[in-house]
This record gives structure tokens, sequence and C-alpha cells, in this order.
């Protein structure tokens, strides 16, 4: 099986409750959203070549390439894969198979937005990362049916006993009311669900602004923790 990727590394995890831990990160082509602060909008669409550190592949890549990329990039303190995008879910059947074909603990980067295609790989991911998008993210034309998506994605991989934990990305304009509807959601699935309020890069989010959304959520749920993306802030990818 194929799959169209932009780029495999190795680097820092920046965002969420793991920042800091070493990764080997596959990154696919492709996503289904348009978020305004996007920062990886080049994977957004298909490219001809995938860069594994100084060398370049023509896409698409099957799964055996991949693995044995994974395998030479792997160092003594990397710790898991890292299935990013763009939007991983679109290649599901990609993910079973290359999953399937290795040992090493698996992390998946999703928007959260695809349950029918996370039924297919929850049984087989470690450790996932759900995005929640608000209105001014401007991610969708739809955004009541894209957040009802995003509860049902953060259910499936709950229910499945995979370590799930949600990011919200805080724009200026985020208040306690674009929130309110994603907090309460997490609540209804279980309130002890991490949840990340992480200011975009580069920051322009006023830290009493953050501390008043962290008490606003911290009344619904019960972890809820401010955490940039510290790869951008030391200039990793």
């Amino acid at each position: 099986m194929n799959a169209n990727i932009y780029k495999i590394f190795n680097s820092v995890q920046g965002e969420g409750i793991y920042a800091g831990t070493r990764q080997v990160f596959v990154r696919f082509c492709g996503c289904q959203l348009r978020c305004e602060y996007c920062d990886t909008r080049e994977a957004r669409h298909t490219a001809d070549e995938c860069r594994i550190a100084d060398r370049r592949i023509e896409n698409p890549l099957d799964t055996d390439v991949v693995i044995s990329a994974i395998d030479d990039l792997w160092t003594p303190s990397t710790r898991h894969i890292s299935l990013t995008g763009g939007e991983p879910l679109l290649h599901r059947d990609f993910i079973r198979e290359l999953v399937r074909s290795t040992s090493k603990p698996t992390y998946l980067e999703t928007n959260a937005g695809l349950p029918k295609y996370a039924r297919i790989v929850a049984d087989l991911i470690d450790i996932v990362s759900c995005d929640i998008k608000l209105p001014e993210h401007r991610s969708t034309g739809d955004y009541d049916r894209l957040l009802h998506a995003e509860l049902e994605t953060i259910e499936i991989f709950h229910s499945r006993d995979v370590e799930t934990f949600v990011k919200i990305v805080v724009l200026q304009e985020t208040t306690e009311e674009s929130i309110k509807s994603a907090v309460c959601g997490i609540k209804s699935i279980d309130n002890s669900i991490p949840l990340i309020l992480q200011p975009v890069t580069p920051i322009k989010v006023d830290l009493q602004q953050l501390l008043d959304l962290m008490d606003f959520a911290g009344e619904y749920l019960s972890e809820v923790r401010m955490i940039p993306q510290i790869h951008r802030m030391i200039g990793m990818p």
C-alpha cells in the first residue's frame, strides 16, 4: 500500500502533554480543513517527492520504505512515531498497515474531523492528540458539524483506552464563549481528559487572556494546561 508523504524526520514534539519528547515524524499530505493559523500549509496538497533527512524520494511511498526510514532515524532517546500532517486519517488504511509492521509506540496528531476513519485505526494507536477548532479559526463553513465530528472522534479513541488529550489553538479573538461548546463537549465525554490551550505562534495572545481561559475551562475539566509551541520557540522543525 502507498501514501503521499511530505516529510519524514526526527525532531522534538513541540505541542501538547508530550512536549519535549523526541519522535520520528511522518508528515502525510492532504487536509480537509483550511485553518487560518496553519503552520504546515505546504503539506495540504500532494507532493511529488518526500524529504527524508538529506534525501528526496519520489511519491507515493510504500510501507516498507517508510518503516526503513523510521528505523534509520530512530535514536536512543526517541520514544514515538508521530503520525501527523496535513491530516493523517485521510491515509487510515496505510496507517493500519504501517503500524502493524512495527512495534514502536504510535502517536497520532489529528484534527479529529473524520470519526469514521478514526474507528479504523483506533485499536492500533497508543496516544492521540485531537484538535478542536473554534469558529474564529475559519477552518470550515459548517462549524457545528465539525465540532460534533471532533467530539465523536475524541470519544472513539477515549472509549478504546487510547491515551487521549485535546488541543485548542488560542487566537487574540478567542473568548470564553467561543471555547464553551468545546469544553462542555469534552466534559460530556470525561472531565479528566486533558485540555491544552495553545497560544497561536507567533504569540500575540495576552497572558491574562490565557489565564482567564484556563480558569473558565477549569470549571468544567480537571486538567487544563497552557503550552506554547516549544519547537517553534527553539527553531526546530
